[in-house]
């Protein structure tokens, strides 16, 4: 895998008073299968992939996957990539400081439960450790940094071995750059791909009782990325402009991240937007001024493409967000009748559901995250069904979100059917969603995105739903990768204040500013509940922008090396959506009251095991009186502190999440909006083997 820059084809932007459209460039990786240890180019009889769109690695259940990583990315101009990091607090430590200009780079196989290892005796290649820095070494030599993220390698290569578990759950699953201070940039220009665990026969229990199955060729894997193209043909992210004149305002650049508010957020009077959208002048509210740009949302690489559904049965759809910071609403909006098509959905963030018949839908929205619009499927579940069919009629995607949806035509009332006249077109569409209170929260611009094409071939075959055999249900039983044993884990005495968190006892997890005053440093505060809900003495961090020093959670496995589960508050201080995702592991939603280890060994037969995902959107706060919400909105930014929260001042409803850890090694949690991420709203976890 070649991490280098190439021109977006896909892309053809015509900016103001040019006479032929340019491709603007963005960052790609060439991929291909290497022959020799030794080799670190793709020649040319290996015809390598290298798409904007993300190229898909098909693996199976228990594969080896082994990666040569290389840095072939440029410099960057320093003021550009060093602005963001000149707004901290000088009480933050920078953990790259002036090494970020030379783009650093490594992989993070987003979504998969596989070892967070380092290089040891026993294996000297990485596993999926995103504490490692490689650079080009055409760029320079990194300086040593008193708060280095990781280690150091600037020769140009890093080779990966990533064990696939053979019980890791059948999905989709993604992979990319995680360089703390980056990662946004690195999104934003291009470098993102996708990964298929198994396939989904894996998981579709109704398809050979129906006399049907899904093959590989009806299913259809999409990919959502953006990318602001500027009036002078750079990306915003402006890899290598140096000698290009950046907008400025105040002294600073302002290049160096997307901004949701590049277009206006809906069309305007007869504006059709067929993949993209014009940049918008915001001057009159002090903001800046995109006239002549264009925000670009292809799909699979390609912008607006024609997406046929011909085969009896429909289609099952792969969907993935894999760009930086933007979210979607999505539906699939009949052209004629102006109504949204029902999908049903099968599985969340590389993970099939498990919704036991007669859950209710309160329920069904709950385990979802509240991200889908659940709706009444229109036929009663057949008889003999292993789960209940859901039903949704748009679903939201932020950042690092999947979603695979069972497409096929139909009517207004939600039921399968035959197209009418031998044919029915829609159109695949991203609504607009403002993800917070105004002037706080992003306004993400509403998109066509895809025409679909219902032809003669998709007709109705008597299927009426799929039964799922999920793996959100298989996962936390014997044999599956939540409850079997850790099979590389050795007994070994665990670190200083490592200990398993007491029975009953919850962690609860802040996501706020470091100071309310600075709306630029992010961070996550912490602290410990006992059985009763109090905070335990001495459990308590304020928010604290991330530190790689500093592991403060540590936790060791159950007895015999078997995954340990524990059960995390999530409180959101903002009156922005932010969005929760840990690596390594899954986890799901459950009641408030719930015990601290609610799945196991048994699930709750009311609503099984639900809804396994990676990330979830939080919910915002509110406030307990108009004075408290104006002074919060006036003098904090939009944010609230822990005290405030506390006292009741700002009012937010924990979300409660079961996770389980069945991997070992250093990993963190953190907010999958990039720019929250780069600006320090991530923490360290750290899972070691149990002792004898």
């Amino acid at each position: 895998m070649i991490a280098k820059p190439k021109p977006v084809e896909a892309i053809d932007f015509l900016p103001p008073g040019a006479r032929a459209p340019i491709h603007p460039t963005g960052w790609v990786y060439d991929i291909c299968y290497r022959m020799r240890d030794e080799q670190t180019t793709c020649p040319a009889y290996a015809a390598p992939s290298s798409d904007f769109g993300g190229v898909r690695l098909a693996l199976k259940k228990g594969d080896l996957l082994k990666v040569r990583l290389v840095n072939k990315l440029p410099a960057q101009d320093k003021a550009k990539v060093s602005h963001y990091w000149n707004l901290s607090l000088p009480s933050v430590p920078d953990p790259h400081g002036i090494n970020l200009p030379l783009t650093p780079l490594n992989l993070h196989t987003h979504g998969l439960v596989v070892e967070a290892r380092a290089p040891s005796p026993r294996n000297p290649t990485w596993g999926d450790n995103i504490y490692v820095d490689l650079y080009n070494p055409q760029n320079g030599r990194p300086l040593p940094q008193p708060h280095q993220h990781g280690a150091v390698v600037d020769g140009g290569v890093l080779d990966y071995e990533i064990d696939i578990p053979r019980n890791e759950p059948s999905g989709a699953d993604w992979y990319h750059p995680h360089v703390h201070g980056v990662t946004a940039d690195s999104l934003s220009s291009g470098l993102a791909g996708i990964i298929s665990i198994g396939g989904v026969n894996d998981y579709l229990g109704g398809g050979s009782k129906w006399g049907f199955s899904f093959p590989e060729s009806q299913v259809r894997h999409l990919t959502l990325k953006d990318m602001q193209v500027l009036a002078a043909g750079a990306i915003q992210f402006a890899q290598g402009t140096a000698n290009v004149t950046l907008p400025v305002s105040n002294g600073e650049v302002l290049n160096d991240q997307q901004d949701p508010a590049f277009c206006t957020q809906l069309p305007g009077a007869g504006e059709i937007r067929r993949g993209s959208c014009p940049g918008a002048d915001n001057t009159s509210s002090g903001d800046n001024n995109y006239t002549g740009g264009r925000w670009y949302f292809p799909v699979s690489g390609t912008v607006f493409p024609t997406i046929e559904v011909n085969r009896p049965g429909g289609e099952i759809w792969r969907i993935s967000n894999i760009g930086a910071s933007a979210t979607y609403k999505l539906r699939i909006q009949d052209n004629r009748g102006a109504y949204p098509i029902v999908v049903q959905l099968i599985a969340v963030d590389g993970v099939s559901i498990h919704v036991p018949a007669g859950t209710s839908q309160g329920d069904e929205v709950t385990l979802g995250g509240a991200r889908f619009t659940v709706v009444p499927c229109p036929v009663k579940t057949p008889l003999g069904f292993k789960a209940d069919p859901i039903c949704v009629k748009d679903f939201v995607m932020m950042p690092g979100a999947r979603a695979e949806v069972w497409v096929t035509y139909r009517d207004r009332d939600g039921r399968i059917a035959t197209p009418p006249g031998g044919g029915a077109t829609a159109t695949f569409q991203t609504v607009g969603i403002t993800t917070g209170a105004s002037g706080v929260g992003d306004p993400w611009p509403a998109v066509d995105l895809a025409e679909v094409r219902f032809g003669r071939g998709n007709v109705s075959n008597g299927l009426v739903a799929l039964d799922l055999l999920g793996d959100a249900l298989a996962a936390n039983r014997p044999q599956g990768i939540f409850f079997e044993k850790v099979p590389y884990a050795r007994p070994a005495p665990p670190p200083q204040n490592c200990a398993p968190l007491p029975e009953g006892f919850r962690r609860r997890i802040f996501f706020g500013l470091v100071d309310t005053s600075n709306p630029n440093v992010f961070g996550l505060g912490y602290e410990i509940l006992d059985r009763s809900g109090a905070v335990v003495p001495n459990s308590s961090l304020p928010v604290t922008a991330f530190d790689t020093s500093n592991p403060f959670i540590c936790l060791p496995l159950g007895a015999g090396q078997t995954p340990v589960r524990e059960v995390w508050e999530i409180v959101n201080l903002a009156t922005e959506n932010h969005n929760f995702h840990i690596h390594q592991t899954k986890f799901r939603a459950i009641q408030p009251n719930a015990a601290n280890s609610p799945l196991s060994p048994t699930l709750d037969p009311r609503i099984g095991a639900g809804v396994m995902e990676d990330n979830v959107p939080l919910q915002i706060t509110t406030f307990r009186t108009p004075a408290i919400r104006d002074a919060v909105m006036n003098t904090q930014n939009g944010y609230c502190t822990i005290g405030q929260w506390r006292s009741g001042d700002c009012l937010m409803k924990p979300q409660i999440v079961d996770i389980p850890f069945a991997e070992l090694g250093e990993f963190v949690y953190h907010c999958h909006i990039l720019e929250h991420e780069d600006s320090g709203m991530m923490a360290k976890i750290q899972v070691v083997p149990a002792p004898r």
